[in-house]
């Protein structure tokens, strides 16, 4: 069976930066989509997009050879689980865990030109925080639109400077596939990058209309003040560091469980009396997927309809879900702890 998705990559950047009376010494950075875009517009996102064929070219192997990248930092995992996406494509394209870092860097570059790369000297350093390129010397909008153009010239733009893109900094986070009843789909690995301070950005007009660095509970205030829409994953992923205020912490954490299994989060919806309800993994309405169900909702969708959440919930001890009764009217409800951080609901928007 054919997949009605495309795969996409998505980075979840955390910079240091210590405010004055915030308990968080990081912030995160989203952007909120253009009105024209085709997918989630006007909508606060993390940087990322679809993957292109050149992502996966053999050509980047000689290039990380060439400049003597360590080979353990292109070796596949392959004693874990990992869904769809990560799938072998085939002898002419690379491996996925390393296109899909590069198109996750080839993305945020595009979008907003941090370019998440170490110089070509030094490729094995064991820290868990990101390098970023910066210099004086380079026009970074110039080369923002030459990748955007021709994203084979992001190899270009690295032999230009001596640089080579960080895969190594990029840490695997989960997976998303978008539900069956959207019209446009994406299965989306999520990934994420710490960086030691701030870098200056540079939003592309044709998919950015602004961007910001704020922290975890900022940005979801933002979402329940009705000023930033959030869609359902950045809505959910950002609960994750709701409770981690410290970015050394959440490094050591990527680092500890980098190569583990990861996991696909595929919602599946319940309508109710009065809102809808979107069950996550390790929730006990979360229905089992056969094959069929990633491609359509094979579950009783209505079995709640004529029950408000309350009524809905009885008997659940386990629960990971999104209760939405309009388009910023949501709260996650959440006691499980997946294995990434641990469970999290946001008090603030625990009553509507």
């Amino acid at each position: 069976m054919s997949r009605p998705w495309k795969d996409a990559a998505t980075l979840i950047v955390l910079a240091r930066d210590a405010v004055k009376n915030s308990k968080y010494d990081y912030k995160i950075l989203t952007f909120k989509r253009t009105a024209k875009s085709s997918f989630y517009a006007n909508s606060l996102v993390f940087p990322g997009g679809a993957m292109d064929k050149f992502d996966e070219s053999p050509s980047w192997t000689s290039f990380f050879k060439h400049h003597k990248v360590p080979s353990e930092q292109l070796r596949r995992r392959t004693e874990v689980t990992k869904p769809f996406i990560y799938d072998p494509q085939g002898n002419n394209k690379i491996e996925r865990e390393i296109s899909l870092r590069l198109a996750a860097i080839r993305e945020t570059f595009e979008e907003l030109g941090i370019a998440l790369c170490s110089p070509a000297s030094d490729t094995s350093k064991s820290s868990p925080f990101s390098d970023y390129f910066h210099s004086k010397d380079c026009d970074i909008p110039f080369w923002q639109k030459q990748v955007h153009n021709s994203h084979e010239t992001l190899m270009n733009f690295c032999d230009k400077f001596g640089v080579v893109p960080n895969i190594a900094g990029l840490y695997e986070w989960s997976v998303w596939l978008t539900p069956s009843f959207y019209p446009k789909r994406f299965e989306t690995a999520f990934f994420v990058v710490m960086l030691d301070s701030v870098p200056p950005c540079y939003a592309e007009s044709h998919e950015v209309q602004s961007y910001s660095w704020q922290t975890p509970d900022e940005l979801l205030a933002a979402h329940r003040n009705k000023t930033s829409f959030l869609p359902p994953p950045q809505y959910f992923e950002l609960h994750r560091f709701l409770n981690q205020t410290k970015i050394d912490d959440i490094a050591s954490f990527s680092k500890k469980v980098s190569g583990s299994s990861v996991p696909l989060i595929l919602p599946k919806p319940y309508q109710l009396k009065e809102s809808i309800m979107l069950t996550y993994p390790g929730d006990d309405m979360y229905p089992a997927i056969e094959e069929k169900g990633y491609y359509e909702d094979n579950h009783d969708t209505q079995k709640f309809k004529d029950k408000t959440y309350d009524e809905a919930m009885e008997g659940t001890k386990n629960f990971c879900r999104i209760e939405m009764k309009n388009y910023f009217a949501s709260r996650l409800l959440c006691n499980v702890d997946d294995g990434l951080l641990p469970a999290c609901n946001d008090e603030l928007s625990s009553k509507f």
